[in-house]
């Protein structure tokens, strides 16, 4: 018979997933599938598989005779030689009609042992990746503890260092001799003490990219007790908001310079002297407010009040905002901006 199989046959038998060949009466191969020829070789077709069995390959020929005399598939096996050894082949065969004639059909069978040893490998290359990943992921995890260890040891140096410098700026303040330089000493201290106040709450909060603006008002308004001897009476109203890190230190030393402003200024003829802040949110816009019940913007000393807020109106202009000043029963700084929103790449 022809040793040439039909493209039909040669498609129905790549269309078979395990190693499939076709061989005459005698042993020779008519054809075989891409998963046979990895087995066998590409070089098969028209030789005999005699030549690629061990020993004398009597055994798999009188297979091969006895699948041509049963329609039944039967079972037997194959054993295969190359240069890296023997390897038995459990196959099932069966007679099949051809055009040209009968022939018989093998079919490689998997053993319980491939099966299970391929199982086995590819369990074993999911733990080593499962291991590889979670050791990739505690040197990650460890890398960002360290990190966030550096970050607030910085932090907690910076804001010792500011408090050690605001000490001094105090103790010279007490020890001037001129009433200009006192006044000044103070100022900067304060001012020092405005911005160790937002690292203060940065190194003492679970976060390290914003800072809560009650907890900031609460901060700065504590520290105005220091400043006057006078019964001080304050009120407060503030919009709770998550303040970033790079705006909430100008947005500090706007707050701390109204209020001081207002404590060194807003002293009433009569009464208690009260301070009123208001911390409001709206839209993305914030709007401070400090108004005290003092003369207001009038007076000897309106000029000098006036003056001490050209840092504020400084600030602002980085924060694109505006300072707004009315005498309403006293004085009433207002400022307005918006709320810069974290840039590219930070948490929000």
């Amino acid at each position: 018979m022809s040793t040439l199989l039909s493209q039909d046959a040669k498609a129905l038998l790549d269309g078979l997933a395990e190693a499939t060949l076709i061989v005459s009466a005698d042993g020779t191969v008519l054809g075989l599938n891409r998963a046979a020829q990895q087995r066998l070789g590409s070089d098969l077709p028209g030789r005999s598989l005699l030549d690629r069995l061990a020993g004398d390959g009597q055994d798999a020929l009188r297979f091969i005779q006895r699948c041509f005399g049963s329609s039944a598939p039967l079972v037997g096996a194959l054993i295969v030689s190359d240069a890296r050894g023997s390897e038995r082949l459990k196959c099932r065969g069966n007679r099949i009609a051809l055009s040209d004639g009968p022939a018989v059909l093998l079919r490689m069978l998997e053993t319980d042992e491939d099966r299970f040893g391929a199982l086995s490998r590819k369990v074993h290359e999911l733990h080593t990746e499962i291991t590889q990943r979670k050791h990739a992921e505690a040197v990650l995890q460890e890398s960002l503890r360290e990190r966030e260890l550096l970050l607030r040891e910085l932090q907690h140096r910076v804001k010792n260092n500011m408090q050690m410098l605001a000490g001094m700026l105090l103790g010279a303040a007490r020890e001037a001799t001129s009433n200009e330089a006192h006044l000044a000493l103070r100022d900067a201290a304060n001012r020092f003490s405005a911005v160790s106040a937002v690292q203060q709450l940065l190194y003492g909060s679970g976060r390290l990219d914003t800072i809560g603006s009650e907890a900031l008002v609460n901060s700065l308004i504590a520290s105005l007790a220091g400043m006057t001897r006078a019964p001080l009476e304050t009120a407060k109203h503030v919009d709770p908001v998550d303040l970033p890190i790079e705006p909430a230190t100008p947005i500090a030393l706007v707050l701390n310079e109204l209020l001081v402003n207002a404590v060194k200024y807003g002293v009433p003829a009569q009464g208690n002297q009260q301070i009123a802040v208001e911390f409001r949110h709206d839209a993305g816009h914030i709007t401070m407010i400090v108004h005290d019940n003092g003369p207001g913007f009038t007076g000897p000393d309106a000029q000098r009040r006036a003056s001490g807020l050209g840092l504020v109106r400084a600030l602002l202009r980085q924060l694109g905002g505006r300072l707004d000043i009315e005498n309403q029963g006293g004085a009433r700084c207002m400022a307005r901006f918006a709320l810069p929103t974290p840039r590219a790449g930070e948490s929000q």
